[in-house]
Order: C-alpha cells, then structure tokens, then sequence
C-alpha cells in the first residue's frame, strides 16, 4: 500500500504517514528571482554558513546618500514552512523597504521547518546576526551601513522568530540596537483568541493553516508538542527594552495576538511602543500588494520609526 497525506499544507508541503516529505519547488522561476546589481534596488546574495546552507539577501536604496544609513535585518513569514528572501514578493517587499526607508536590508534565508523543526531557524538568525557584525560581512556591506543604527524586522512567524532570538538567554550582543519591528506576528496558544474563534476559512490566513504549520514546525521531543510550546508564544518581557512597533490588519485572525502583546509591553512600562491597525487588511498585506495604499502607509511609518 502507498502511504497516506498525513498533512498538507496548501498542496505546497506534503508529509505522509511515512514521514516522507514532498515539497512545492518555489525557489525557481516564476517563484522565485535572483538578486542583482542591476536592479533599481541593487541585491546581492552572501553566503553566511555553507554548512547549514544559511544565506542571505543584501539589498541597498537606489541612490546611496552621503551619511550612514541604517540597516534593517528582515526575517520573512511563511508560518516556519514557506519560502525564501528570493521568493518573488518577498524580494520586491524587501526591495521596496530599502528603497522606501533608505537602509540596508539584510534578508535572512533560515532553514525551514519541517525537514529543519524549530530551534533552527532560531540558531539561523541568530548565526546572522553574529555574521553581521563579523569581519566577514564588511565586504559585502555598503560603507554607508551604520550597525550602531540597527533595527531588526519580522512578519507573520518572521516576527516570533525574532521575538524568541531577542527574549533568548542566547541573544547576541547587539549594542546598536534602536528598534524592533513585528509584523502581524505569528503567536499561539490552545486557547483560541476571539478573532481566532470568529474567523472562517475565507481569510488569507485560516485556522487550518496556523495549525498546521504549528504541527510542521514544533519539535517532536519537547514537551508540550502543541501549541502551548514555548516557543509559540515567547516572554514578553525578555524582549530588549528598546523601541517597538507593532502592526496588524482588521481581517486578521491574528490580529488579537498583537494586542495582547501591545497591552503586555505598556503594563511592563515600556513607553516607546507603537501599535499600527489597517482595518481593512489581511494577513500579509504588505506582501501581498506591495505597491497597495496600505503597504505605502506601512512604508512611510517605518521610515519614521527609523529615522
């Protein structure tokens, strides 16, 4: 008998019940694009451990000023499971915010879950981030890179991946860090939030997926294996006290997740907070539609949260 899907995770992912995997090639055309010099926002990508396959992708804005610029790290979403900094809208996101904040944007390519279960993808960004301050990066890096100006970006399970590097007893020491940036952040618990609860499977964003990634991405040793793992909702307070912004979509099923973390950080005293809703949105939107009002009203913030 051939063996049964066990879990399938829109048709892109595939585990049987054998434990095979099958997987939805987005790393090449029409997926996927390289990066290059001769783009309007030049990229490049870097090979940061060839090991573990860690890479990432640099991006600089088209006319490079001549004062320091800040470097945004960018961690994309994907719910643990899904693509690349070459996954086409993610590059073009990635291209527009360092041209739209005028930074330096470091794109981090971590291992994927489930063929790499998390913590790797919290070991990926952390070894980035130590990359990035190492002798090895300069060559790759604009002379205009100013790291004392460094802000550190994730969306959807890019954000709680950064959120548990930062609240890590292992957080890299990380002097110039001003901001921290959490796109609809990807958190959970068994509990079901009430935007959870009233959500429907029309959404970007259903219930069936959250849990599945959830499924794909836990480690299978440690205990709890659900959704009230550590891992899936991370301290609040461990987070470095600097400023933080935190944005989320009305149409969201996530979106009661951000303010929760939103009403923990102010109880914890934290004053420089910002907390952004798009009413209209939905999960990923700056993605999604890159060149949409909304995503060019998220551009113009966090240019300002960066200055």
């Amino acid at each position: 008998m051939h063996p049964e899907v066990a879990i399938d995770l829109l048709g892109l992912i595939q585990v049987q019940t054998d434990g095979t995997i099958t997987r939805q090639d987005l790393d090449k055309p029409p997926f996927s694009v390289p990066a290059s010099a001769s783009d309007h926002v030049p990229s490049v990508d870097v090979t940061i451990d060839p090991v573990t396959k860690l890479w990432a992708r640099i991006y600089r804005p088209p006319v490079l000023a001549d004062k320091p610029l800040p470097v945004i790290v960018y961690v994309h979403g994907g719910g643990f499971c899904l693509f690349t900094p070459g996954y086409k809208d993610y590059h073009q996101h990635a291209a527009r915010l360092a041209s739209a904040t005028s930074s330096i944007v470091f794109s981090v390519a971590y291992r994927l879950a489930p063929e790499h279960r998390l913590p790797a993808a919290f070991d990926d960004v952390r070894a980035a981030l130590l990359w990035l301050f190492s002798s090895d990066a300069q060559p790759h890096l604009s002379a205009s890179a100013d790291l004392s100006r460094l802000f550190i970006m994730g969306d959807s399970a890019g954000g709680n991946i950064i959120h548990n590097v930062l609240a890590s007893s292992e957080r890299p020491e990380l002097p110039g860090l001003k901001g921290v940036v959490l796109l609809q952040p990807y958190y959970g618990t068994e509990e079901r939030t009430e935007s959870e609860k009233e959500s429907d499977d029309q959404g970007v964003l259903t219930i069936k997926i959250i849990d599945a990634c959830w499924v794909l991405a836990l480690p299978e040793s440690d205990q709890p294996t659900n959704r009230d793992h550590p891992f899936c909702r991370p301290a609040v307070e461990r987070l470095p006290d600097v400023a933080v912004m935190v944005v989320t979509g009305g149409r969201d099923l996530l979106r009661d997740r951000s303010v929760m973390l939103v009403e923990e950080l102010k109880k914890l005293g934290r004053k420089a907070v910002e907390f952004h809703v798009f009413p209209e949105e939905d999960h990923a939107f700056y993605v999604r539609s890159v060149d949409g009002e909304a995503s060019t009203e998220l551009m113009s913030l966090i240019s300002k949260f960066s200055m």
